[in-house]
């Protein structure tokens, strides 16, 4: 699936659901982020700034959702929930990078503060850079200290043979091998009822297509408008 036929899917369902957008508006959550990261890589130090659009609305049939350049639709499920969706691999955080998208299906556990522990299974949409990955996701809020909101963020992944081969990672044979690992903590600050500053810092392990990989540390700054 192209990247503009995914939008215009992912804003085909949120138009579909707008009606009932009217009789509660609480359904709907929405946060808009601009991020500065900046990482140590192979080559020195990089940095870019990364826009993102949250958002959650919740339905009688289940939640539409996008975060973090995925997209899709998620349902209750024992213990949390489920989803499926599709993943814009440019602008997704497990991402390598490559112009193409990924179908992926997860599991999600509820933690405490609205936190969530995700695993799930994404496959290369396509013929370029074939290959599938498996996935997990943490947001763990940790409570509030001196009016700041405190969390820990974590994101990884592994990738089969066909993945890693076609993105010249380093490959040792057949089976699921670490891709890319991020562990972050961050630190929240008010600045009135809708703006946030959010300072993190934390560790990142990440494959290079120069068959090496990359590990050190990796810093975030931003702000956040949450509606």
């Amino acid at each position: 699936m192209s990247r503009p036929l995914y939008l215009a899917s992912l804003c085909g369902l949120l138009l579909a659901s707008l009606p009932c957008l009217a009789d509660d508006g609480k359904d709907l959550d929405l946060s808009i982020s601009a991020e500065l990261m900046t990482r140590q890589t192979a080559y020195g130090n990089s940095s870019r700034l990364q826009p993102s659009v949250d958002l959650q609305y919740r339905t009688r049939f289940g939640a539409l959702y996008v975060q973090d350049g995925e997209g899709g639709w998620a349902l209750p499920a024992p213990g949390g929930w489920m989803s499926l969706g599709v993943a814009s691999e440019p602008a997704w955080s497990l991402g390598g990078g490559v112009s193409q998208s990924l179908s992926i299906a997860r599991y999600g556990l509820d933690l405490p503060r609205d936190g969530s522990l995700s695993f799930g299974y994404a496959s290369r949409i396509g013929d370029s850079h074939p290959g599938q990955l498996l996935v997990a996701s943490l947001d763990a809020p940790l409570g509030d200290w001196m009016g700041q909101k405190f969390s820990v963020l974590g994101w990884a992944s592994l990738a089969n043979q066909k993945r890693r081969l076609g993105l010249n990672h380093s490959d040792d044979g057949k089976g699921w091998q670490l891709e890319q690992s991020n562990l972050l903590l961050v630190m929240s600050h008010p600045m009135g009822q809708h703006w946030t500053l959010d300072l993190g810092t934390g560790s990142r392990w990440a494959a290079e297509n120069t068959a090496s990989h990359t590990a050190g540390w990796q810093t975030l700054l931003g702000f956040t408008w949450k509606l």
